[in-house]
């Protein structure tokens, strides 16, 4: 990865660790080949020829080239991560590439509360391997099951935890809460079939 990419990926916080098992070498060449400079991100770098991981990488950034090059130009604007995180451009369908959210601040003001969160669960996450995002209740579930267009074959999780692990709060209509990294639950369950299927109706 060149010079320029590795700085990119450290201020928009994306786990390079991970991309680089998320990216086949020949989507990390093209990436590295066409993106040098920060000028880079106003050309037409956006395929879909390449691989589907790359394409969802070239799309988020192709759609947030602006957001991009402000948090570059001042990388103080740590509110711009956030906007990043909870991209549309970023489908439930899919697996993707990671954000290291321990460079995120948190907004979050616990008040001492133990939560309930809900969270569908993307190919093959389990409970050892649960991802940051979840919701307050199963409306904001169905809600974001619908705007991702999920299908219902997929594992609903519900775990119960201290709201000192809550890093910042993400979409409202989904009642979205993000999750420390290495965040720590107190109980876990998977839906039963009966139940998931309450959230896809």
């Amino acid at each position: 990865m060149n010079s320029f990419l590795e700085k990119l990926f450290d201020i928009i916080a994306i786990d390079t660790e991970y991309l680089n098992l998320y990216l086949t070498s020949n989507e990390q060449q093209y990436l590295n080949d066409t993106l040098k400079s920060i000028k880079d991100l106003e050309s037409n770098f956006y395929t879909d020829s390449k691989g589907q991981n790359l394409e969802m990488l070239l799309h988020f950034l192709f759609f947030h080239k602006e957001d991009i090059t402000h948090i570059w130009e001042d990388n103080s604007k740590k509110e711009i991560l956030l906007k990043l995180y909870t991209s549309s451009t970023i489908s439930g369908n899919y697996e993707c590439f990671h954000f290291d959210l321990s460079k995120f601040d948190q907004t979050y003001k616990s008040t001492s509360q133990t939560l309930t969160l809900y969270r569908i669960g993307r190919k093959e996450e389990h409970k050892d391997s649960l991802g940051n995002s979840w919701s307050k209740s199963v409306r904001g579930l169905k809600n974001y099951a619908q705007s991702s267009f999920i299908e219902e074959n997929r594992p609903v999780f519900v775990i119960t935890i201290y709201d000192s692990e809550v890093l910042s709060e993400g979409k409202s209509i989904e009642e979205e809460l993000i999750l420390k990294k290495g965040f720590k639950f107190n109980e876990f369950k998977t839906l039963d079939n009966e139940e998931q299927r309450q959230i896809f109706v």
